[in-house]
C-alpha cells in the first residue's frame, strides 16, 4: 500500500463511522439543548421524528471535537483544584398538569461554598465555538445575535430554572485552547418565555394539532422542516420564485460566510483607529510588524456642522525590502535630527 492509498484509507474509513451515527432518535418531550424561535418546529421535531434529517458528517465531526474539548475543559478545571461534579441523571420541568415539559441536563457543577455541610454547585455549559464567532461572545446578549446560539441563553436558563438554582456560566473555548467565562444569571422573562414556550408545544403534541407558522421568512428557510413537512403560505402563492442560478447562490453563499469576519473587522478597525488617534501626529510614518501606518491631517469643510480636522490612517502591508529601506529613511531622518 501507497502512502497516497493510506491517507485515502483512512479518510473513507473515517467517513463511514461517522455516517453510520447519522440516524435521528425519537423523544417525547422538548429539550432545552433544542428550544429555538419556533414552536411549530419544536412540535414537528417530536410528532415527525423520522423526517428529521440527521446531521451530515461534516456536522458529526465537530460534535465529536466539541465532545472531546469539553473533556479537556473538565479535566482542566480538576486540575486547578475544583471539584468538578458530572450529573447525567436530566432534570425535568413540568406543568400545572403535571406533565412533564421540559428534560435537560447540565455539561456539570463546579462546588462551592465556605460551608462544606453547605455547598453550591453552580452549572456550567461548555461550548467550543469557531474562532470568528468566540470573538465576538462576550456577553449573554450576543448569543442573541445568531439563530443557532440563541439556543445557548435558554439551554441555561433552563437549568438554573430547573435546579432551582440563581446563577451558572458559559465556558467558551475557541479551539485553540483559549477560554472565555461569561456569567449567567437567572433571568425570570427569558426563564417564563421558554416555559412557556415548552408548555405550548406539549400542549399542540397532546391535541393533535400544530402551532401557527413562524413569523419569519428567513428563519423558516434555515430549518430542517422547511419544504419537507412544512410550507409556510409566505413560500407559495404568485409571489414566490425558485431562481436556478448557481454562480449567484454561490455568492450569496460566500457573503453569508464572510459576514462574521466582516464583523470582526469593523470593530478591530475601530479599536485600532481610535488607539492611533490617541499616539500619533500628522505626517507620522510608523512600521508595527508587517505593517506601515502613515497619518495625514484631513480637514472637513462647514456645512450643516462645524468645520473639523480629524486623522486618517493609511495601513498597508509591507514587503520585506520595503520594511528594509523604510528603517533605513528612519534611521538616516533620526541621525538628521542630531545635527
Amino acid at each position: 500500500m501507497t502512502v497516497e492509498e493510506l491517507c485515502e484509507s483512512i479518510q473513507a474509513k473515517r467517513r463511514a463511522f461517522y455516517e453510520a451515527r447519522k440516524n435521528t432518535t425519537p423523544k417525547n418531550q422538548p429539550t432545552a439543548s433544542d428550544l429555538g424561535d419556533c414552536v411549530r418546529e419544536t412540535v414537528l421535531a417530536i410528532t415527525n421524528w423520522r423526517d428529521r434529517p440527521g446531521f451530515d458528517v461534516e456536522l458529526l465531526q465537530r460534535f465529536q471535537r466539541g465532545n472531546e474539548v469539553e473533556n479537556i475543559a473538565v479535566r482542566e478545571l480538576m486540575e486547578l483544584g475544583y471539584t468538578v461534579r458530572i450529573d447525567r441523571s436530566p432534570f425535568e420541568l413540568k406543568d400545572k398538569k403535571g406533565r412533564v415539559v421540559l428534560r435537560g441536563h447540565a455539561d456539570g457543577f463546579i462546588r462551592t461554598g465556605e460551608n462544606p455541610q453547605h455547598p453550591v454547585d453552580v452549572p456550567f455549559e461548555c461550548k467550543s465555538l469557531n474562532p470568528n464567532v468566540y470573538k465576538q461572545i462576550d456577553c449573554q446578549e450576543d448569543f442573541d445575535k445568531y439563530v443557532f446560539f440563541r439556543k445557548y441563553p435558554r439551554q441555561l436558563q433552563a437549568y438554573l430554572l430547573g435546579h432551582n438554582l440563581e446563577e451558572g456560566f458559559w465556558l467558551l473555548d475557541d479551539c485553540l485552547g483559549h477560554w472565555k467565562l461569561i456569567p449567567c444569571h437567572l433571568d425570570y422573562e427569558r426563564a417564563e418565555k421558554l416555559l412557556r414556550h415548552a408548555e405550548q408545544a406539549v400542549e399542540h403534541i397532546a391535541g393533535g394539532t400544530l402551532p401557527p407558522y413562524h413569523y419569519d421568512p428567513s428563519y423558516c428557510l434555515k430549518c430542517w422542516a422547511f419544504k419537507r413537512i412544512c410550507t409556510p403560505p409566505f413560500f407559495s402563492g404568485e409571489g414566490m420564485k425558485i431562481i436556478n442560478d448557481p454562480e449567484f447562490a454561490d455568492k450569496i453563499t460566500r457573503r453569508a460566510e464572510l459576514d462574521a469576519a466582516a464583523t470582526e473587522y469593523e470593530k478591530l478597525d475601530k479599536e485600532i483607529k481610535e488607539t492611533l488617534r490617541e499616539a500619533m501626529k500628522p505626517e507620522d510614518n510608523w512600521i508595527i510588524g508587517d505593517f506601515l501606518i502613515s497619518a495625514t491631517q484631513s480637514k472637513r469643510k462647514a456645512f450643516s456642522v462645524s468645520a473639523s480636522e480629524s486623522l486618517k490612517f493609511k495601513i498597508e502591508r509591507l514587503s520585506e525590502e520595503d520594511q528594509i529601506k523604510k528603517s533605513s529613511e528612519d534611521y538616516e531622518a533620526s541621525l538628521a535630527k542630531d545635527v
